[in-house]
């Protein structure tokens, strides 16, 4: 295969989902149900945060389920700096990503000495004591009550009338993370990730400082998801640990990801696109009848993609154009 066809099924795939995405945007001032809004506006805001957790999970190989301590930092960080100081969430939301990026380097420095299973639970025994620290620290968190952001409408205070502004702030977001990603893959410091997912003494041996790549990577990460923890948290308009530090934030980004493909900056966005309207109507056929049916269902439907389809959804439809232009190319040719 040619490196011009290898090119154009790689950007074919990209293409479509971005035009797709956009024009699901673009549509936004048709819209005015509520729940079509809030819809895309949770599409739009996961992709974001697996195509965050894909810099460092994807690419370097790093799998953290403690990413939900970076999208609380992110969130609580804006909301305090606005209650207690007048300070702009568009502000305090860089103030919160720059905290989040240096606990994440602080803890990376200790977890990468870590291997396999090994790493993963020390991530995970991270986010459970970033919960425990939120639900505890009541001076600055407000505990298990969490905190109320006053309603003031208006683009400096980061709030709106209704959903509409919303859907553009978090499509301008997941473009910043896919930007991020598409860097990742061609960038001196992508290779250098890719070298030490597949073998990281082979890495070493070629030069690469593995440490100070996976660093940069998990810091990344932590930036970008802290972003999304402020929008968040400027969309609900209100924030307690159970939902910023929850568990669902650090697996959800994970799982949106390995159904569309690790390691690849369009996977996160059609590994939202799929399960998330899926988990929602699947949640309100059977949530309400059968209580708890909803999350089976869809928890089988994740094994079933993941056994079938190691390599994620990206990796079939990438590979659709050129199985259909080569079955059509050998019906077409004469007996």
């Amino acid at each position: 295969m040619g490196i011009k066809q290898v090119a154009f099924k790689i950007k074919w795939v990209h293409s479509v989902l971005l035009l797709a995405t956009a024009t699901l945007v673009l549509g936004t001032p048709f819209i005015d149900n509520p729940y079509y809004l809030d819809t895309l506006i949770t599409i739009l805001l996961w992709a974001g945060l697996a195509g965050a957790w894909n810099i460092s999970g994807g690419y370097a190989g790093q799998l953290s389920l403690g990413h939900g301590a970076f999208f609380g930092i992110g969130a609580y960080t804006s909301t305090v700096l606005l209650l207690t100081s007048d300070l702009s969430p568009f502000v305090g939301m860089f103030a919160g990503a720059s905290l989040a990026m240096l606990v994440a380097i602080g803890i990376g420095a200790v977890c990468f000495r870590l291997k396999g299973p090994f790493f993963v639970l020390a991530t995970l025994a991270f986010g459970e004591v970033a919960h425990i620290a939120a639900i505890n620290w009541r001076s600055i968190t407000g505990g298990a009550n969490g905190l109320q952001i006053p309603y003031d409408a208006g683009w400096l205070n980061f709030t709106f009338l209704s959903e509409k502004p919303y859907v553009y702030i978090a499509f301008l977001y997941l473009i910043i993370v896919y930007a991020s990603n598409k860097y990742m893959e061609h960038s001196r410091l992508g290779y250098q990730l890719a070298g030490i997912r597949e073998d990281e003494e082979a890495a070493r041996s070629l030069g690469v400082n593995s440490w100070r790549a996976k660093l940069l990577a998990l810091g990344i990460s932590a930036f970008l998801t802290a972003l999304g923890g402020t929008f968040y948290a400027q969309y609900i308009q209100i924030i307690d640990p159970d939902s910023t530090f929850s568990w669902t934030v650090s697996i959800q980004p994970a799982l949106l990801t390995i159904v569309g493909g690790l390691g690849t900056a369009a996977g996160p966005i059609l590994g939202s696109i799929i399960m998330i309207p899926m988990s929602q109507v699947i949640r309100v056929q059977l949530g309400g009848t059968y209580s708890g049916a909803h999350l089976a269902v869809y928890g089988v439907i994740l094994i079933a993609i993941v056994l079938f389809l190691p390599r994620g959804l990206y990796d079939v439809v990438r590979k659709a154009p050129s199985e259909v232009w080569g079955k059509t190319v050998l019906r077409s040719k004469p007996e």
